[in-house]
Order: C-alpha cells, then sequence, then structure tokens
C-alpha cells in the first residue's frame, strides 16, 4: 500500500509541477507575442514621425533654395542693369528689355524646378515612410495572431497530463 501511495504522491507532484512549467511557459510566450507586437507597433509610429520630421526638413530646404534664388536673381539683374547702363543701354532698349526678361524667365524655371524637386522629395519620403509603417504593422498583426494561434495552455495541459496517465510501467 504504501507503494501505491507513493505512486500517487509522485504522479500529483508531477502533475503540479508540469503544470506550474507550463503555466510560467504561457506567460512568456504571450509576454514574448506581445512584446513583439507592440515593439512592430512603436515601430511604425517612429517611422511615421521620422518621415513628418523630413518633410519639414525638405520643406525649409526649399525654402531656403527659394529665397536664395530670389537673391541671385536680384543680384544678377541688378548687375545686368549696370552693365547694359555702363554699355549705353537703357531700360527702354529691345534689347535691355530681352535680356533682364530672359533672366527673370530663367529664375522662373529654376524656381520651377526647385517646386518639382521637392514635391518629389517630399512624395518619395511619404510613400517609403507609410509602406514601413505599414510592414511594421502587418508585423505587429502577425505576432498578435501567432499568440491567438498557439496551443491553448489547457490543451498544452491535456497534452502533458495524457502522457503522465498512460504511464504503462509499474511501481
Amino acid at each position: 500500500m504504501g507503494g501505491a501511495i507513493g505512486g500517487v504522491l509522485f504522479t500529483g507532484g508531477t502533475i503540479l509541477s508540469t503544470a506550474a512549467s507550463l503555466l510560467g511557459s504561457d506567460k512568456a510566450e504571450n509576454d514574448y507575442y506581445q512584446s513583439m507586437a507592440a515593439t512592430a507597433e512603436a515601430q511604425a509610429r517612429q517611422t511615421e514621425e521620422t518621415a513628418r520630421r523630413n518633410s519639414e526638413y525638405i520643406f525649409e530646404d526649399a525654402a531656403y533654395q527659394n529665397t536664395q534664388l530670389m537673391r541671385d536673381y536680384a543680384s544678377l539683374q541688378g548687375q545686368q542693369k549696370t552693365a547694359l547702363a555702363a554699355s549705353g543701354l537703357g531700360s527702354a532698349s529691345a534689347t535691355a528689355q530681352m535680356i533682364l526678361k530672359n533672366s527673370r524667365l530663367n529664375a522662373l524655371l529654376d524656381q520651377e524646378l526647385l517646386n518639382e524637386n521637392m514635391e518629389r522629395a517630399m512624395y518619395e519620403n511619404n510613400t517609403s515612410a507609410s509602406l514601413q509603417a505599414q510592414q511594421y504593422r502587418t508585423q505587429a498583426q502577425q505576432y498578435r495572431r501567432a499568440n491567438r494561434l498557439r496551443p491553448s495552455l489547457w490543451s498544452q495541459m491535456g497534452s502533458a497530463l495524457g502522457g503522465l496517465f498512460s504511464y504503462k510501467g509499474g511501481y
């Protein structure tokens, strides 16, 4: 009879030990998947925030370049007027007006090119960030799904306990 009680105590202890181990393992797995999903979500938010800051920098840089372009144009216009006046051509001269208009047209074309480059850079920045953030969010969803689809604690315990009770050996 003592052997039977020892077997019951051994089996009971094994069951408790297995249950505690599985419970700890289940919590650790759940925490792992939750942590990975939260990290992916944080990376998505960080990517969007970085893209927003980069857009501001792109815009500020384009504004600075535009200001420089207009300063350079104003300086060039002053130099041209001075040179034309020195050569005896007044501002009423058709040649002088053609040179000044050509300079203005070139400045406007440069300004338009600068604007197009800014828009292209903003588009690339925002599109790239959007795709990367979407990838991070998809990854977070995959971690959450993997967490939901992993074997439940009860099915793990059932498998472990089923193995204990199917023991064919003797004591």
